[in-house]
């Protein structure tokens, strides 16, 4: 059993995923927000969260979701250092993916909805 620090979001997408290349492996990019019980007012606050995906998966996964999918998530929490645009060393948290499941179906854009359609007789 490994160590480290498990997590399990069930969230929706805050916009659509990046895909980059990393030394010859495909990482897939998204953040994830995630409803609380806390309130601001008359709203729910959310919390939100970096999520990688690596490899053959992030490769899968890529074309399956969008802005507002909602998605579970499982994967490993992870601290990422990084230097800002001062100069200054941060860290920060986010999530290293190992399971991503859509929970939602991905939106037909307007041309795949007029390919569906039959024609007319």
């Amino acid at each position: 059993m490994s160590n480290g620090a498990k997590v399990s979001l069930t969230g929706r997408l805050t916009k659509d995923p990046t895909q980059k290349d990393w030394q010859g492996t495909t990482v897939v990019s998204f953040s994830v927000a995630v409803n609380t019980n806390k309130k601001k007012g008359d709203d729910y606050v959310a919390d939100y969260y970096n999520v990688s995906v690596w490899g053959k998966q992030g490769e899968f996964i890529l074309p399956r979701i969008e802005k507002g999918t909602l998605v579970q998530v499982h994967g490993d929490l992870v601290m990422q250092t990084y230097t800002d645009k001062n100069n200054v060393e941060r860290q920060s948290m986010a999530v290293r993916a190992t399971d991503v499941m859509p929970l939602t179906a991905k939106k037909k854009t307007t041309e795949a909805k007029e390919d569906d359609e039959a024609p007319p007789f």
